[in-house]
């Protein structure tokens, strides 16, 4: 019995798991993600005028894509971004449905920690959300 007991644990130590296979959460946007990418906003939050610092935490390799709230933030930098680019775009769900400034990146990103920054422009509440692959994280920021 004990014989049978570890071969059916070392079997299932050794099935191999798909990367972002993590539980799923909610996203600010309201829909399902994986935990492969995070992001932050800091300070949240934030005053016109203010730069509010974008954090992105990945935890797999993929083709990074960032949106931000253009009506609520002036355009963002690179910052320690991968190499890429920022274009103004209309109205994505990533960006609450407004016009957005996007970010894609011009090659497969290692995981690793990003940091951008961007100007509050406009009193409101805006969307910023990051996705690698399929997994997407959103973050609410306040701007008085």
């Amino acid at each position: 019995m004990r014989r049978f007991v570890a071969t059916v644990v070392v079997a299932l130590a050794l099935v191999p798991v798909p990367v972002g296979a993590s539980p799923l959460r909610r996203t600010a946007f309201g829909g399902p993600a994986l935990t492969a990418v995070t992001i932050q906003a800091s300070p949240n939050p934030a005053t016109v005028g203010q730069k509010v610092t974008h954090t992105l935490a990945l935890s797999t390799t993929g083709s990074l894509r960032v949106w931000v709230s253009a009506v609520g933030f002036r355009q963002p930098s690179l910052g320690t971004l991968p190499p890429g680019a920022w274009v103004k775009t209309c109205c994505p769900a990533e960006a609450g449905g407004a016009s957005a400034w996007l970010y894609r990146s011009t090659s497969g990103v290692p995981p690793g920690t990003y940091r951008f920054g961007a100007v509050a422009k406009a009193p409101g509440t805006y969307l910023s959300t990051a996705q690698v692959g399929l997994a997407k994280a959103g973050v609410w920021i306040m701007v008085t």
